[in-house]
């Protein structure tokens, strides 16, 4: 009688797989990782964790809403869904709609990148008297160099200049306006081709906001508190990309001294609901115009 390998040396015999007809067993006992892990190892393997009537179990379990839509799917014939029930299918429509809701949750947890960076867009801002239209102050800005003085670690859309510099004083009286206008520089900005390489494009602009600060404002803005210093600013709300989207709006918020009101420092922002928004957001905003 011939003995068992190892027997005759005192040596465990070697581990043998588990035979194939246990497989379907284990099965249903997995989660979806598992069994398309396990369905890579071999045919037999394949046959027994690929089985359709796992991932209807899945999809009942995770997406019960998304079974109704089997039959829409083009890709899903009539003969697979007969077999959805075989536990040796190798078939499996209900694996292809478990992964296609499974890739949806995925999609709407983190957009994609704006295909604007902040290098590439630029700031024009003019400050008029509202009656006369003359120019108190004027300056362009690069929005990456436009960090001013702003705590922006939580990297928001808002930015801020000092402009103490030019003097500018708005004077004790009178209604002002305020123009803001983004600028995509011909050089900078570019739009990726299909290869990924940035390609030359023209300059491009968007109006942001072109708004009048109310007169009542401005008069109190300077004196608060009896510091000799304050602020003024105005929102307006700026149109919709594409077919619509959030309820954006551009601020502009202008810092004063003195009884002359001499401009000292201008912060520009982009609100949705009374929160500035992040700079990937208003630069996907800025995009639809820019690009």
């Amino acid at each position: 009688m011939m003995r068992e390998a190892g027997e005759a040396t005192g040596m465990p015999a070697a581990r043998r797989a588990p035979p194939w007809e246990a497989l379907p067993l284990v099965a249903p006992f997995l989660d979806a990782a598992s069994l398309a892990s396990a369905s890579c190892i071999s045919t037999s393997w394949h046959a027994a964790f690929a089985a359709d009537y796992l991932w209807a179990r899945l999809c009942a379990q995770h997406y019960p809403s998304a079974l109704a839509l089997l039959r829409h799917l083009p890709d899903t014939a009539a003969g697979d869904r007969r077999q959805q029930c075989s536990p040796t299918s190798s078939s499996s429509p209900h694996r292809g709609l478990f992964a296609l809701f499974r890739s949806a949750s995925t999609r709407s947890r983190a957009l994609p990148p704006p295909r604007l960076a902040l290098a590439d867009v630029a700031f024009a801002v003019d400050i008029l008297a509202a009656v006369s239209g003359e120019s108190i102050l004027s300056f362009a800005v690069g929005a990456a160099e436009a960090g001013g003085g702003v705590r922006n670690g939580a990297g928001l859309f808002l930015f801020g200049i000092d402009v103490g510099e030019h003097n500018a004083a708005i004077g004790p009286a009178g209604e002002w306006r305020v123009r803001w206008t983004a600028v995509r520089t011909g050089g900078g900005g570019s739009r990726r081709g299909d290869g990924g390489a940035r390609a030359s494009a023209a300059a491009a602009a968007v109006l942001m906001m072109d708004a009048k600060v109310p007169a009542a404002r401005a008069a109190g803005a300077v004196g608060f508190g009896g510091s000799g210093r304050g602020e003024a600013g105005v929102a307006a709300g700026l149109p919709a990309p594409g077919c619509g989207g959030a309820r954006l709006e551009a601020e502009v918020v202008v810092e004063l001294a003195g009884e002359e009101r001499v401009v000292e420092k201008v912060r520009l922002g982009v609100l949705c609901q009374c929160r500035y928004v992040s700079a990937d957001e208003g630069l996907r905003y800025l995009q639809h115009f820019l690009l």
